[in-house]
């Protein structure tokens, strides 16, 4: 390289460290974007990364032997940018759609791929994007309005593809020693079949949640316990309802932000729980429930009271943990501290719920 060439490029790192500053606001600004913009969509997703192009990085990709830039700060389109990663192909298809509508896409500069059979490689989506006209216009994108940022898509799988492509350093077919060619192309097919059968696995899902739902509407409940349809028939059920308004009487807060497990922890863990004390479906389940009616409110208060919590707190639960205490309640002699352990409980909360069950019981 000359040495003007070298002095041209110390010149645009120089420039581009002044910039970087805006560049890494328009890449957070960018992230928090979007995120609003999916939610407000209700697209789910599985992670969304931001960044902009470190000097290094920059000065890197522009002494490359076979890139020839008149200006980098302008001719580059990926100083800034975000990658948004889906559970399925079609959030994927959606999120696409709303970039293309929130943003201004440079076409000729991005990519909407899917390689047929006999490619190698797996489908990818990088939009080179601005501004719409309408937000670069709004005071809080002062600055922001010139910059070109990339915005690539993936679903969790295409992203584990290219992650070990990368580990693997072979970013085109020709890079592929031919011995371990096809291996690679047999490898690339099962990953975008995997892709496409999360598809189908999420649509038969909702399907079975839909059956489900209609059956207990209906009043059926010879229906098996598992994730669904506990899960529809918690929702819906006046017992359960009846239950939780028993508990929060006696003190127990239900919806706070401090409960550190999420509903779908307190579920599973109910499901488990229905299989340690053998009831095995929906039907067993609410005839629980409802025989639980006419005790149930004393013996939450017994187990509230049995807390350790201090004065001025509460103890926090939901729906599915109160219909695990009344299980506990009524199959008290089918229960042991491990059982409940081997759910994830604390020890000391195990033991004490499992006494005041015992006692209560055994006393009524």
């Amino acid at each position: 390289m000359s040495r003007k060439n070298r002095s041209s490029i110390d010149e645009w790192c120089r420039q581009y460290e002044k910039v970087l500053p805006d560049y890494i606001r328009c890449a957070q600004k960018i992230d928090y974007l979007i995120r609003d913009l999916l939610r407000a969509k209700n697209i789910g997703y599985h992670l969304i990364e931001s960044r902009a192009k470190e000097v290094s990085s920059f000065r890197d990709k522009v002494m490359r032997a076979s890139k020839s830039y008149s200006n980098p700060l302008e001719e580059l389109t990926d100083l800034a940018g975000i990658r948004i990663i889906s559970y399925y192909q079609h959030d994927a298809q959606d999120i696409a759609n709303l970039i293309k509508q929130e943003f201004y896409v440079d076409g000729d500069n991005s990519i909407e791929h899917s390689p047929s059979g006999a490619e190698f490689g797996y489908r990818s989506t990088h939009y080179v994007v601005r501004l719409s006209e309408a937000r670069s216009s709004l005071p809080e994108w002062a600055g922001l309005s010139t910059f070109k940022f990339e915005i690539q898509i993936r679903t969790v799988l295409q992203h584990a593809w290219a992650a070990i492509s990368h580990k693997l350093q072979y970013k085109r077919e020709d890079d592929v020693p031919e011995p371990l060619r096809r291996k690679l192309f047999r490898l690339s097919a099962l990953f975008e079949l995997a892709d496409d059968e999360f598809v189908s696995l999420r649509d038969a899902s909702v399907k079975l949640s839909e059956e489900i739902e209609g059956k207990l509407s209906l009043g059926e409940k010879d229906i098996k316990i598992n994730y669904v349809s506990l899960s529809n028939f918690i929702d819906n059920s006046e017992c359960v309802a009846e239950l939780c308004a028993y508990a929060e009487a006696v003190g127990f807060e239900f919806g706070s932000p401090q409960i550190e497990d999420s509903p779908d922890d307190y579920l599973s863990d109910l499901i488990q729980l229905a299989a340690v004390v053998r009831v095995l479906d929906i039907s067993q389940f609410d005839s629980i429930l409802r025989g639980a009616s006419s005790w149930a409110e004393d013996y939450l208060l017994r187990q509230y009271s049995a807390s350790e919590t201090p004065d001025d707190s509460s103890w926090y639960a939901s729906p599915e943990f109160i219909c695990s205490l009344i299980l506990i309640g009524d199959r008290y002699e089918d229960v042991g501290v491990e059982d409940l352990i081997n759910l994830g409980w604390d020890f000391d909360i195990a033991d004490r719920v499992l006494d005041v069950a015992n006692e209560f019981k055994s006393g009524s």
